[in-house]
């Protein structure tokens, strides 16, 4: 967890979890880009874009069916409290961080990697949210994620990596 939050450190801000999630969590780190291009100076802006990742880590001791799918409600409905969509909006990312002493069931891969939940905001007007699922089997190292997860599943791998 601490190898976490120092990863985290760099390029998000670690606080407190957002009020309104029914869960405690033991990290919580958001990220926030706003990118911008401007027009002879910065009072004509062209065009802006903001990105953001929350975040949302739990550890387990066994991580079952209902589990994945406890986080899983958990995440469509952080969705729904985190997102602020708006004209300048593009992307927000909610992931959620499963951490695992004990080794996985084989029936709960197949669970984890057919997950897929995204939201889009006035036809991509808007902007549009997608959630990534990872499950870091702290046991077997091994990262189990969603297809929206494996963009950054070497990050999770590479906190794993070196710990032996």
């Amino acid at each position: 967890m601490a190898k976490l939050r120092d990863r985290y450190g760099r390029f998000h801000d670690v606080k407190e979890q957002p009020p309104g999630l029914p869960v405690n969590l033991d990290l919580y780190a958001h990220f926030y880009q706003t990118n911008q291009r401007y027009f002879g100076s910065k009072k004509i802006s062209l065009w802006r874009l903001d990105n953001e990742e929350h975040c949302l880590v739990k550890g387990f001791e066994e991580i079952d069916k209902s589990i994945i799918v406890q986080m899983s409600d958990l995440l469509k409905e952080a969705v729904g409290q985190l997102v602020n969509p708006h004209p300048d909006h593009m992307k927000t990312v909610i992931t959620g961080v499963m951490l695992a002493s004990n080794p996985l069931a084989a029936e709960l891969k197949p669970i984890i990697e057919k997950f897929n939940y995204r939201k889009v905001y006035k036809i991509y007007l808007y902007g549009w949210a997608e959630v990534r699922l990872m499950v870091l089997d702290l046991s077997s190292r091994q990262v189990l994620c969603n297809p929206a997860g494996k963009e950054v599943k070497k990050f999770y791998e590479g906190l794993l990596v070196g710990d032996r």
